[in-house]
């Protein structure tokens, strides 16, 4: 969770804002994916550029900001130059923002580029980062974004709702497909448009065209292994999905690329070690101090904000760029985020976060914790998994800082673990930065693999939590352990 709370804001909607994000964030973030919005049909490049130029903002809220190394973001501007150099609109000016978020994903809005830190650190040489950026390019070349705005915000405002009720992304994505079914063919001949775009950018940018297909392939790689470590063992089939699966995309890019190839000499520049040593060193996954880290699965601690909480003992916490959310395993769900509001508790509740979620939580009833004001608010919903309660509680912090603590159980459930979600929005409290003991910040580290070693002993000296082996692997893109090499390069997490 960043820090972002901003004393001098005082509009009470920008606190359910940020709440609302971070659902929405589920389904948007997901590894694999690529967003593209926009305005309606009609609109000027010019009117789709005010456009972008107005989201971008936002964009940088929700994912933690520009990454703060100049050198990596100059580095990463700079192959996006020599993309829109050679291409077809050299002039059009196209701003590329690095996020300091530990996501993989890149999308696109009008005029705007963007690729997460998360995604630096899964490609394996310029080539393939270029192939990313050829893509999302594509996205503007082709003004996907202006032909999708009128229809998608339709449907994202009952989905966002939909994602609140359910605590899932799995949730938002349901509601994202009922009500948006007629759009997906759309939407998946939009992907495919842009990765041929992407490929042909690579070939005139004299890069290795291939390198977009190993790409897509490493990321399909990576998403079956986060899918088997959540105990998922399938991916949506393709027609109930809203991007092509990594399979498919990468046979059309491959096929896109032996085309290009075939008709003319192209390049086969990958600038592999130039681009190790350009991510060597940069900080993988979340910055502890300043989003804070989950201790011991249920513990939240945020040294830089100065505050900790405890969820129930059977809720696992997940850190994002904009709250901590939490899942139980009988299906309760819960997040935790903060804003800025003039505005009492109570009113908040009764106002504007039941008006954004569309249940009435009033009326709000005043409480005290740690010597704070509060106020908590319920209703019940129905809901496509049945019938929840929902409770919101916001603590009136220091000035006009306020904290978020939404809570969504099974109504069936409620009862029983109600006294565990009063002590953990009991437990809300400070700390002094100083006596946090703040776990190290992991990073990639590229080294040389030696004559002794193999992908299990190099993997074995990794921090990945799960599936050390198997990360390793594919996060170097090699195609199975044997693949390793003397002398090679590789990145090492620790």
């Amino acid at each position: 969770m960043t820090s972002n709370v901003n004393p001098g804001a005082a509009s009470s909607r920008n606190i359910w804002r940020r709440l609302r994000k971070v659902w929405a964030a589920g389904a948007a973030m997901a590894v694999a994916s690529c967003a593209s919005t926009g305005g309606p049909l009609g609109l000027s490049r010019d009117q789709e550029k005010a456009i972008g130029d107005q989201q971008h903002p936002q964009i940088l809220a929700q994912f933690g900001g520009e990454v703060e190394d100049a050198k990596l973001k100059a580095y990463v501007d700079g192959v996006a130059k020599r993309l829109i150099a050679a291409g077809d609109h050299p002039a059009e000016p196209i701003v590329v923002t690095t996020l300091d978020s530990p996501v993989v994903n890149a999308f696109a809005l009008p005029g705007h580029v963007y690729v997460t830190r998360g995604l630096l650190s899964l490609a394996n040489s310029e080539a393939e980062l270029a192939g990313v950026l050829g893509h999302e390019l594509g996205h503007v070349y082709a003004r996907h974004t202006a032909q999708r705005v009128s229809r998608s915000n339709v449907t994202g405002i009952g989905a966002a709702i939909v994602g609140i009720l359910t605590g899932s992304a799995e949730g938002m994505q349901m509601a994202n497909q009922l009500g948006q079914l007629y759009l997906l063919k759309y939407s998946r001949g939009q992907e495919y448009e842009s990765d041929l775009i992407g490929v042909r950018l690579l070939a005139k940018a004299n890069y290795d065209p291939t390198a977009q297909a190993d790409f897509l392939q490493t990321l399909g790689r990576w998403t079956d292994i986060e899918m088997q470590v959540a105990g998922q063992n399938s991916r949506p089939p393709e027609f109930l999905s809203t991007h092509p699966n990594s399979a498919d995309r990468v046979r059309r890019a491959a096929a896109e690329a032996q085309a290009v190839a075939s008709a003319g000499a192209v390049s086969s520049e990958r600038s592999r070690a130039t681009y190790m040593s350009m991510i060597n060193g940069m900080l993988y996954g979340d910055d502890p101090m300043k989003h804070g880290f989950i201790r011991n699965g249920n513990e939240f601690v945020h040294p830089g904000m100065g505050l900790a909480f405890n969820a129930p003992q059977e809720f696992t916490l997940a850190n994002t760029p904009s709250a901590v959310v939490g899942r139980s395993q009988n299906g309760g769900q819960m997040q935790f985020s903060g804003g800025n509001s003039s505005e009492t508790p109570a009113a908040l509740i009764e106002g504007p976060i039941s008006q954004s979620l569309g249940v009435s939580l009033s009326p709000a009833r005043n409480f005290t914790v740690n010597g704070r004001s509060g106020a908590v608010g319920a209703g019940r919903a129905q809901t496509q998994s049945g019938v929840v309660d929902v409770q919101a509680f916001v603590i009136r912090w220091e000035g006009t800082t306020n904290y978020i603590f939404l809570w969504v159980t099974p109504a069936n459930d409620t009862q029983r673990l109600q006294q565990g979600i009063n002590n953990s929005v009991a437990s809300l409290r400070n700390i002094d930065p100083k006596s946090v003991q703040v776990p190290k910040a992991d990073r990639i580290r590229v080294v040389a693999a030696g004559t002794r070693d193999t992908a299990a002993s190099l993997a074995a000296k990794t921090s990945f939590p799960t599936a050390k082996e198997e990360r390793f692997i594919v996060i170097n893109g090699l195609l199975n352990a044997g693949d390793l090499r003397a002398g090679q390069s590789v990145k090492l997490v620790q």
